[in-house]
């Protein structure tokens, strides 16, 4: 599989078809509002010398036209806009009908999913230039990788069943799991020489971006936090930054995890 950063996803296309499909509905919508304000018939336009004369046909019949003297140049100016707008309304109303046609393929029939012809067999023996959403997600979440084991007596488990370490870490779990964002609980990543288990790895499927979570959750003890400084440090040592590649969540016994907190992080940067 490419990697994910050289292949655009039909999502991503979708989004930009779709921005351009609203300016196109406005902008029909608008000249259409305009056209049926402007003045009725044509406008026949002579050149004399070096200026024009303008002249306004009022019915469909009438050749020659009205002459419209300078004092009236503004009935030749609506009427001249309004062939203009009628123009644009045609080509505006051609390309919406195309990519209403585009959108449609897109849906039913992008790239992402010519894999999903072939049966599990034929899919194991290809290597697919690009992938659906589902495909993505199912080939990130398959990997397997070996779990820390759990010591201690207390058990906390996420709503979909995956055990984690705190009660905060249930509410960080339940959140993503409630805005379905693939997730891996302590993912062993390789930073230079050492390897470090992050809280949460995470998934914005949209980008096709993993972000590492750490939730620290006794602030208030000095050694506990001078000892998470550093692995904060390490991790932008090794190309993690917050609010790019890492999203960090702190509390103390003072004060608590905030679940508002939580949803601002999820939609700022997993959706």
């Amino acid at each position: 599989m490419q990697d994910c950063k050289e292949v655009e996803t039909s999502r991503e296309t979708l989004c930009a078809v779709n921005a351009r499909k609203a300016e196109l509905e406005s902008m029909i919508k608008e000249l259409e509002r305009k056209i049926a304000e402007a003045p009725e018939g044509g406008l026949r336009v002579l050149k004399r010398n070096k200026s024009f004369q303008y002249y306004w046909r009022k019915k469909p019949q009438d050749k020659n036209g009205v002459f419209i003297p300078k004092r009236e140049i503004a009935i030749a100016t609506k009427l001249a806009q309004r062939d203009y707008n009628q123009l644009v309304l045609q080509i505006a109303k051609e390309e919406l009908s195309i990519i209403n046609s585009y959108e449609s393929m897109l849906i039913n029939e992008s790239v992402e999913k010519a894999i999903e012809r072939f049966n599990d067999g034929r899919k194991r023996l290809i290597e697919p230039i690009s992938i659906s959403d589902k495909e993505f997600v199912d080939l990130w979440q398959d990997e397997e990788y070996e779990h820390f084991g759990f010591d201690d007596t207390n058990e906390y488990y996420s709503v979909n069943g995956v055990r984690v370490r705190s009660k905060s870490e249930v509410i960080i779990a339940n959140l993503l799991e409630h805005y379905d964002i693939p997730y891996k609980y302590e993912y062993p990543l390789t930073m230079g020489k050492s390897m470090t288990r992050p809280d949460f790895m995470c998934l914005n499927v949209r980008a096709r971006k993993e972000y590492v979570w750490e939730h620290f959750g006794m602030m208030d003890d000095p050694e506990y936090a001078n000892k998470n400084i550093k692995k904060i440090s390490i991790y932008e040592q090794n190309g993690y930054h917050a609010g790019n590649n890492m999203i960090l969540t702190f509390e103390s016994s003072q004060v608590p995890l905030n679940s508002n907190i939580i949803k601002d992080k999820i939609e700022q940067y997993l959706l």
